[in-house]
Parts: C-alpha cells; structure tokens; sequence
C-alpha cells in the first residue's frame, strides 16, 4: 500500500538518507544536477565559439532560462499544489530530457541557430517552474518537521556537489565532445531523476486547494500570507537580491574566465567548479550553525559574514592569480550555501500545510524573476563595462542580501517561529479524499 507519510521510524533521530525514499529523491536530484552543470558551461561557448553571439546575447540565454518564473510561478503553485507531487517531477523530467537534446540533435544536421538555444532554455525553464514547486514540498512529505533541516543540507550538499563535479565535467566533455554535444549529458541527468522519481513509495501530496476557491483566491491567500509574516517577507526580499546577483554571475563568469583571464575550457570548468566546494562546506555545517546561531539568525549571519570574499573573484588573472577566484569562490559560497538551507528551511516551517505550495510559489515568484532581471543586468554590464568591471560590481552588490535582514526587525530573532494548522485542514490523498491521518500529519510539520 502507497503511504503518504514518511518512512517508519521517521519520530527518531537518524540521518534523513536512512529513509528510502528520501534516499532516492536525494540520488535522482544530485545526479540529474551535476550532469545539468554541464549545459552552462557548454551553452554559452555554444554561442560564442561557434554562432559568433555578443556578450548580451550570452545574457539574454541565462535570463531566458529564467523568464518561465517571472511569468508562471504564481499559477503554476496552485495548480501544482492541486497534483501529486510525484506525477509532476515525473513529467517535468521526462519534457526537460526530450528538450535538451534537441541542442545537439540540431548541430549534427547543421541547422543550429542562436534562436534555438533562446526556445530550449527558455521551455526547460518552463517546465522547471512546475519541477521545482512540487519538489520543495517533497521534504515535507517525506520528513518529519524536526529532520527538514538535515534533508534539506542534505538537498544542498548535492546541489553543492553538482555546482564543483558540474562545471568541470562540462569542460571535460566539451574538450572531449565539443560544446554541442556536450548537452545529452544533461539529458542522461534528467532521465536518471525520473527513474529515482518513479521508484518513490510515497505518492500522496500536501492539500493545498480550499474547495470553490478559484485561481485569484488562492493567489491571493498565499501573498497575504507571506507579506503578512515578516520573516518570510524579508527573507524572500533577501533571496530575491542574492538571486539577482547569482544571475548576473553566472552570464558573466564564463565569458570572463575565458575571455579576460584566457583559461582553456577544461581549466574554466575546473575553476567554476571550486564554487561548488564552498556550497557543499556550507550544506555540512548548515545544521551546526543553526543550532548554535537559531534557525533564523542561521539564514542571513554567516553570509554577511562573508561579503568581502566574494570580492576576490573579479581581481582573478592567469597564473598564480587563479587562487584569488578559488579562495574567495570557496568561503563566499560557504555563506551562501547555508544561506540557502536557512531559507528552504524556513519557508517549510513557517507555512501551514494548507498554503505550503502556495508560500512556496509566491517566494520563488519574488526571487526567481529577479534571476531573470540578473541576467540581463549582468549582459547589459558586460556589455558597457567589460566582464570583469561587472563581475565587480555584481560582486558587490551581493551585499545587499544578508543586510536586508540585519538592517530589519528579523535580527532580533533567533529562531523561526512555527504556525499551527488551520483547523479542519487535513492531508488528502490524489484524489482528494481524506486519508484519516490529518491531524496527526499536520503536528509532525508544524508543532515545534
């Protein structure tokens, strides 16, 4: 029989990946997200190398890929809220597999255009918008409250892993392969996730729908409900500044490693990679910190702390000067990657389970538009100043993230505070049946 509840033992204290479940959603996700790095890698020496594209063209591909969220997010959490979550990682994999090899499938019959690498990343955004609000409530449903923290280092451990295996596989498959081929190993990623997906034993969802509520109600409830608690608002305005940055980044680092530093493709991807060691020290100590600092000040502490290294990357040159960009790389992305789990964290914890999609696809519609805004801004700066002038400022700015939250109220809280349910609003099964277990599923999200 399907369960909707977490494994068995799931009350005691050990590790999330001791749940089977929790187990391959954390192995189908890492490894569909390291073999996804390589795309970003390969994507813009795509377009430069071989269809001649300017700096803001290389732009306009990383802020297409996230243009689905600016225009999607807000339904997309309502009508995903209203499937199982399963169903919809299932579909979202399997569209995004079939997406990506058109990239290569075009170069071998020489009809690869720059239009063409707008329409694929832009569709695989699309349908990593509806990916990624149904695979936020995962945890939730896999997890009791008490052990979200821990699954969610977990999630951003192998994010991490992905952010420093990712990038160097990729300039080792385009030194290999070349850069149009180099996508169908993002294709094998997507295709593994899927596989992981299927073999899930838990297929219920989290309720997420008032019946008669129509589309702008429930919009409406889920804003209401996050501009209404101050650490959700000013969290999400946080994560939207640090988005907006990681965008501008990410449309610059490339092209500066190649162009202003000079480094081969297997180099760049080795350097980019690094990053990624940073999240992953982040992830570890992720639980640590909050233990130490609370569950609030753990979000937005450690990444102030950590501002001035992110200065490091734009003063990278050839030579002994490529340390600059790994050392700051590593102890910036270190802040940020704890950044991160405090985030997911307290969005999980602070949303009642009947607004749980809803919170969630208002939060990222506020940060992951501001990636879309990042990646023009980050072409349009390449443009008028040079990659690395931009990566400066970019850089820069980034500050602004952790200093919403130490300039606000919030500081002087140290933990998240925990809602209770409403009440009468139990689990439901897929199709909408009350499974007599609501009350109870509620308190292991909710009590503290």
């Amino acid at each position: 029989m399907m369960s909707d509840r977490p494994d068995d033992g799931a009350a005691t204290g050990r590790s999330p990946l001791t749940r089977r479940d929790f187990r391959l959603l954390w192995a189908g996700t890492t490894i569909s997200q390291i073999l996804g790095m390589t795309s970003p890698v390969a994507f813009p020496l795509i377009a430069v190398d071989l269809l001649s594209a300017s700096i803001a063209q290389v732009g306009l591909i990383t802020a297409l890929g996230y243009l689905p969220w600016l225009v999607l997010t807000l339904p997309a959490g309502v009508y995903v809220g209203r499937l199982s979550p399963r169903t919809v990682l299932l579909a979202a994999d399997a569209l995004r597999a079939a997406l990506v090899l058109v990239v290569p499938v075009l170069y071998l019959l020489d009809a690869l255009a720059l239009w063409h690498l707008y329409a694929v990343v832009t569709a695989v955004g699309v349908c990593s918008v509806a990916y990624e609000i149904a695979f936020q409530t995962m945890p939730t449903l896999l997890l009791p409250r008490e052990a979200l923290m821990g699954g969610n280092a977990r999630l951003q451990a192998g994010r991490a892993v992905s952010f420093t295996l990712g990038p160097a596989l990729g300039g080792a498959l385009v030194t290999l392969l070349g850069a149009p081929l180099t996508p169908v190993a993002n294709a094998v990623g997507f295709v593994v996730s899927g596989c992981c997906v299927a073999a899930l034993r838990a297929r219920g969802r989290v309720s997420d729908d008032r019946p008669g509520g129509g589309l702008r109600r429930q919009l409406g409830e889920g804003l209401r409900f996050v501009v209404s608690q101050p650490l959700l608002r000013t969290s999400t305005l946080a994560s939207a500044i640090g988005n907006c940055c990681f965008a501008g980044y990410e449309a610059l680092v490339v092209v500066f490693l190649a162009k202003d530093v000079g480094l081969p493709a297997g180099q760049l991807g080795v350097l980019v990679g690094t990053a990624g060691l940073g999240s992953l020290l982040g992830a570890a100590v992720a639980s640590r910190v909050a233990r130490r600092l609370g569950t609030a000040r753990a979000v937005w502490v450690p990444a102030l702390a950590v501002v001035p290294f992110g200065l490091m990357l734009p003063a990278t040159h050839r030579g002994v000067g490529v340390l600059l960009f790994v050392a700051g790389a590593v102890v910036f992305c270190a802040g940020f990657g704890a950044f991160t789990v405090g985030q997911a964290t307290l969005v999980q914890s602070a949303a009642p389970p009947a607004l749980l999609s809803r919170t969630i696809a208002c939060t990222r519609f506020v940060t992951r538009s501001m990636l879309f805004v990042g990646g023009l801004a980050g072409g349009w700066l390449g443009s008028v100043f040079g990659p690395r002038t931009a990566l400066a400022i970019v850089m820069g700015c980034w500050a602004l993230a952790p200093a919403a939250m130490a300039l606000s109220s919030v500081r002087r809280l140290r933990d998240v505070p925990v809602l209770e349910a409403e009440p009468g609003k139990g689990e439901r099964d897929d199709a909408g049946h009350d499974d007599g277990t609501s009350s109870q599923g509620s308190r292991s999200r909710t009590e503290p």
